[in-house]
């Protein structure tokens, strides 16, 4: 069983022997107190602690413990003063690292905020000030577009949302940057990124003229209903073609978002004509959003099966080229991963770096330490570790899922490389 555990003195320790310290996170320089023994330096700063005994967990570890010689004297080791104070220098480095991470992630966070507050006011202001309301949408879009034109240029953030916190401009908002990033994959710049990304922050546009007794329903639709809420892309592209100097490729993208190569999508179906890039590029980012944030929380994927779910079932019914990189471009491990690192631990992926997707930025799980405090490490930085598996929510108990900060709702946003 993996809680067995027993006592070794630290005179018969050895490497693959998963032990716990019980020692407070200020009294010991490693990350966690809990940990496999990888070396011998690790040993000698155990020893180096003064600790006699240690707590040994048999089922967590690589190796057979060795038996407890009870009568044997323990034996007297050097303090390895130069190795604690190594290790000791390390845990500080990624202490300030981590103080880093979430400086430049609240900033992310209050510009996701202030974009959405943003989102909303243009939407409002559609009916009543169309022109206005336009330019508003082309000022947001143009200082989201220009850090997209550079490759390598962005780091794609998660954003933890509560159900009441998320609504049609946080949906809005994710579609855009979504898209504006898998078009920049694509190679858009300039001016079609620009028109990409208006016609994904408007794509829901028509929903504005639906019912809210409707768009807001609890429950199942009837069918009238279905059908009202279905409509929403042509009531869109009504309004939109209204409205002067919006672009083409905008009001197409608001027209046949949801249409399928195929046919089978809506509202138009086989009768909708040929489906242009940029419509595909929104169509893709607003199914993956809706898998990860549906009108039902508790129906909600998380971000991985999400691209797996768009993979498998809309390779076929959408450009697959598209698709593909669309699930290279937010990585194998995408934001909102809870994963299980090479030394055990658990985290939560914050931060994707296209030009390294399998090394995320982890925000990690350790109850030693206030969750305020979390710390985060940079895969990147740290080489002795690795990604070794996914978790689903079954696979790690609530306590980790609260101290991850995890919510119902996930928003995407990005930042420029620092």
């Amino acid at each position: 069983m993996k809680d067995k555990k027993l006592k070794l003195k630290t005179s018969e320790l050895v490497p693959g022997l998963y032990v716990d310290l019980e020692l407070s996170w200020k009294d010991h320089p490693f990350l966690f107190r809990s940990f496999k023994i990888r070396s011998q330096r690790d040993i000698n700063i155990i020893q180096g602690l003064g600790l006699e005994t240690v707590t040994v967990y048999p089922g967590r570890s690589d190796i057979k413990v060795p038996k407890p010689a009870e009568d044997a004297p323990v034996e007297e080791v050097a303090a390895a003063e130069d190795e604690q104070e190594q290790l000791w220098d390390e845990k500080r480095n990624r202490i300030e690292k981590a103080s880093y991470y979430r400086l430049r992630r609240q900033k992310v966070y209050n510009q996701y905020k202030e974009s959405a507050k943003r989102v909303k006011r243009f939407t409002q202001n559609l009916q009543q000030a169309p022109a206005n309301a336009v330019r508003d949408a082309a000022e947001i879009i143009d200082d989201m577009a220009a850090a997209f034109e550079q490759d390598g240029n962005v780091l794609m953030n998660l954003i933890n949302l509560s159900s009441a916190d998320f609504s049609l401009y946080h949906h809005a908002l994710n579609v855009t940057v979504l898209s504006l990033s898998l078009g920049s994959a694509m190679g858009m710049r300039n001016e079609e990124l620009r028109h990409l990304g208006m016609g994904a922050v408007l794509h829901d546009v028509g929903k504005i003229a639906v019912p809210v007794k409707i768009l807001h329903k609890k429950g199942k639709l009837t069918h009238a209903e279905q059908g009202i809420l279905d409509s929403h892309p042509l009531l869109g592209t009504r309004l939109a073609q209204r409205i002067q100097d919006l672009p083409k490729i905008a009001v197409d993208a608001i027209e046949k978002h949801h249409e399928l190569l195929d046919g089978s999508g809506y509202p138009r179906g086989k009768d909708c004509g040929a489906l242009s890039i940029h419509a595909q590029i929104v169509a893709i980012a607003n199914l993956y959003d809706n898998l990860c944030n549906p009108a039902d929380s508790s129906h909600a994927l998380t971000p991985k099966s999400a691209l797996a779910v768009l993979y498998a079932k809309y390779r076929e019914r959408l450009d697959s080229k598209l698709i593909e990189r669309f699930v290279h471009t937010l990585g194998v491990y995408p934001p909102g991963t809870v994963v299980r690192l090479s030394d055990d631990s658990v985290g939560l992926v914050v931060t994707v770096d296209p030009q390294a997707l399998l090394r995320p930025t982890v925000l990690l799980y350790n109850p030693d330490i206030p969750k305020t405090e979390a710390l985060m490490i940079d895969l990147q930085q740290y080489p002795d570790l690795e990604v070794a598996d996914v978790l689903k929510p079954g696979d790690y108990p609530a306590r980790i899922y609260d101290y991850l900060g995890v919510k119902e709702r996930v928003g995407y946003f990005f930042e420029e490389r620092p």
